[in-house]
């Protein structure tokens, strides 16, 4: 995860996920706080609820960093319909048993107002509560782009986490059942989830219509991390356990969310194989299975490197299919920083896990559809703003080329501040942010925003077609990438394209459509109407450029300029038929079809005897062979037509068959002498 930082509160050290600005209030009609407003005007949500993917970006606002009407604006101008912050323990339990809730309302009721829905996260152990003993991360860097988070105390496991859930002793929910305030835990995640879910204390107090206020409870973040999560991985499955089951009691139609995954694959500081092994703990749990594995839906992260956007969510879905589940995927940190903007380092075009601003904003179309291939449910940009990135709070310096840093990276004369920062946002900083407030044109949109407008104006309600990678000899890695959609409410073939490796690539698609036209989309939101020339697109793909991978100098981390090509589909699939040519009575007859547009959907056979009229044999079926049961000496004529998903049909070829009369001394059996 990339770094945010926040204010320090009672003595903490600075923290992640925290405040894109140092904004004094959120602005709300007359200045009011929140839970004074009973005339709420609802903002219209930009996305459907039901779409797909669904889209979200990274602290729009937050509780520690309430957003300006600006920034909401900013936030609703990308097409999303999310909002993921956290909400920190530690920060809102003070002292025991002192809740103070007031930042968190302010969030929540923003994003209320402004129609974004929001993924809260859960996380943070007050330092009070925490147990150790914890890893010393003193010599330890974190591993960009998943830098430190949280001070030790709060990545410990809380006490009394193993404490039975219920007064009743059991970790099993029921009517009129009662939270353990010995699980502190399981106190806290309650009292958060009774007070923010629709019809809970905020919503009554504001007079949100039903349906308005926090459904989707993500528990910790990047727990697979050392630098988020300092407890053991049996403790992390304990968490999510009380967190669902608590859940479960106080809100049932809440979705519980197995916290987003760090991913990296470095034993020293991450488990590359926690979420497997949470889920092998799990399958000895006789709670497990009734109760859903504890959650309902996987968060996974990508940075940088494109194709791990497929990899990571693919990897996840093959752990849940390993136990017959099948749950929604989100990807719910998302991006790569720019070297080439402040805060830099322009200097350094080399540098690691970064990006050209052009390459930021093809890493965001790419990342989108390699996930959504692989079966992501959402994608989420990390974040709206810089924030901080990974470096400290308050940390500043003017637009330069590396004059201002010493041999360590730091500032000149100041070693406590870097010289260069994390250019993560879609937006450049206000100059009143918390950090890097210098920039020459402040809180405007970079390119990577306008390859985001493209994927919630254009990449919606897709479904997953087919994929290849063509240009070379072997066309499962050749130097193309092809990712195929098809979008039944415009029923369109969405495809996106691009270059893998250094070389300009030239892309010859055939056409899905009579009249040979399409949409031809860049990442910069440019739409053009192109023609196919002789049944097909011809495209130049620009050369892939990023060789920033400190793991491998020779890896295109991310791939070259992409296209995207939408086109209808209007062509009817192509369809093939066998049969033998010669049988006694009873034949098999199989066949396929083939439709790269919006693929086949089923197909329809007739049988006409002795050249006679067609009989309908399968209508609309979906079976690709069937035996037929004819009688000897008859010609049989089979038909099939196929249809693809947007409704084209045709393609009709026909197969005969001859059934023989078989002379007598054939039925006779063979006598060996």
């Amino acid at each position: 995860m990339v770094n945010q930082s926040k204010p320090n509160h009672q003595g903490l050290r600075p923290l992640l996920l925290l405040p894109l600005t140092l904004m004094l209030c959120l602005i709300f009609a007359a200045g009011q706080n929140p839970a004074a407003q009973a005339d709420v005007v609802m903002v219209p949500s930009t996305q459907s609820p039901d779409s797909h993917p669904l889209y979200g970006v990274n602290f729009i606002t937050s509780a520690e960093g309430p957003a300006d009407e600006q920034q909401f604006q900013n936030g609703l101008a990308t097409g999303a319909g999310w909002n993921r912050w956290p909400m920190y323990w530690f920060n809102i339990e003070q002292s025991e048993g002192n809740f103070v809730w007031s930042a968190v309302d302010t969030a929540v009721h923003g994003d209320v107002i402004h129609g974004f829905k929001t993924n809260a996260i859960l996380l943070g152990t007050p330092p009070f509560y925490t147990t150790g003993p914890h890893h010393d991360l003193t010599n330890l860097r974190p591993i960009s782009p998943s830098p430190v988070t949280l001070a030790s105390p709060e990545t410990g496991t809380p006490v009394g986490l193993y404490d039975p859930i219920f007064t009743d002793g059991t970790d099993i929910p029921g009517p009129g059942k009662m939270i353990n305030a010995n699980n502190k835990w399981a106190r806290f995640v309650s009292l958060a989830v009774n007070r923010y879910k629709p019809g809970g204390t905020l919503a009554q107090q504001n007079g949100w219509p039903a349906g308005a206020g926090v459904t989707h409870w993500e528990i910790w973040n990047e727990e697979d991390y050392v630098f988020f999560w300092d407890g053991t991985m049996p403790d992390y499955a304990r968490l999510l356990k009380v967190a669902y089951l608590t859940i479960e009691q106080v809100d049932p139609n809440a979705q519980v969310m197995f916290g987003g995954l760090s991913n990296i694959n470095l034993s020293s500081v991450a488990n590359p194989n926690f979420y497997s092994d949470v889920m092998t703990l799990y399958d000895g749990d006789p709670l497990a299975a009734p109760y859903h594995y504890f959650h309902d839906i996987l968060a996974t992260h990508s940075y940088f490197y494109a194709w791990n956007s497929w990899y990571h969510v693919w990897r996840a879905a093959q752990t849940l299919a390993q136990r017959g589940l099948d749950k929604p995927i989100w990807l719910n940190e998302n991006g790569v920083a720019a070297w080439d903007d402040y805060p830099g380092p322009v200097w350094d075009p080399h540098s690691g896990y970064r990006a050209t601003l052009s390459e930021q904003a093809d890493f965001v179309i790419q990342s989108a559809f390699y996930s959504t291939f692989a079966g992501a449910d959402a994608i989420f940009h990390f974040q709206l703003y810089d924030g901080c990135g990974n470096q400290p709070q308050g940390t500043d310096f003017p637009p330069h080329n590396g004059e201002l840093c010493d041999a360590n990276g730091n500032l000149i004369g100041n070693p406590n501040f870097p010289c260069a920062g994390d250019a993560n946002g879609l937006f450049r900083n206000p100059t009143d942010a918390a950090c890097f407030r210098q920039h020459p044109n402040p809180e405007t949109p970079r390119p990577n925003f306008n390859a985001y407008q493209v994927l919630t104006t254009h990449f919606t309600d897709v479904e997953p077609l087919w994929r290849l990678r063509p240009g070379g000899s072997d066309p499962y890695n050749g130097p193309q990438e092809w990712i195929a959609f098809y979008q039944p409410g415009t029923q369109s073939r969405v495809l996106g394209l691009w270059a893998r490796f250094g070389q300009n690539e030239t892309a010859v698609i055939p056409t899905t459509n009579q009249a040979g036209t399409g949409l031809l989309i860049t990442p910069d939101g440019n739409v053009q109407s192109v023609a196919a020339q002789a049944g097909a697109f011809t495209l130049t793909l620009p050369a892939a450029t990023n060789l920033n991978a400190p793991w491998d100098p020779n890896l295109y981390a991310i791939g070259g300029r992409p296209y995207i090509l939408i086109e209808q589909d209007t062509l009817p699939p192509l369809v093939t038929i066998t049969a033998p040519s010669f049988a006694e009575y009873d034949f098999r007859v199989s066949w396929g079809g083939q439709d790269d547009g919006s693929g086949v959907q089923d197909y329809s056979l007739w049988v006409a005897v002795d050249g006679g009229p067609p009989q309908p044999w399968l209508i609309q079926t979906t079976a690709t062979s069937a035996t037929y049961s004819g009688e000897p000496t008859h010609l049989y004529t089979v038909t099939i037509r196929g249809r693809d998903r947007a409704g084209n049909a045709g393609g009709d070829t026909a197969v005969t068959v001859r059934t023989l009369e078989l002379p007598e001394k054939a039925y006779l059996p063979m006598i060996r002498r």
